[in-house]
């Protein structure tokens, strides 16, 4: 019985992360509104992506370094 859970979480993995990502952002825009859902969305993939650069030892200073403007640019 065991076996036949796991075979099927192995053979779906995609669609079941798939649909319980989709039941969340439902969730976000039901509870919050439309935009303000896409607000929260936003911001999480904002902060995946921060995480991730900060996780490959970029360091997050070097990634804020690049925002900042210098005068020897202009």
């Amino acid at each position: 019985m065991d076996d036949h859970i796991l075979k099927f979480l192995n053979e779906n993995f995609g669609k079941i992360v798939g649909g319980f990502l989709g039941l969340l952002i439902a969730l976000i825009i039901v509870i919050f509104g439309f935009w303000k859902g896409i607000f929260i969305i936003f911001c999480i993939l904002v902060g995946i992506f921060i995480g991730a650069k900060v996780e490959k030892h970029e360091g997050l200073r070097n990634f804020l370094d690049r925002f900042r403007f210098s005068r020897e640019r202009f």
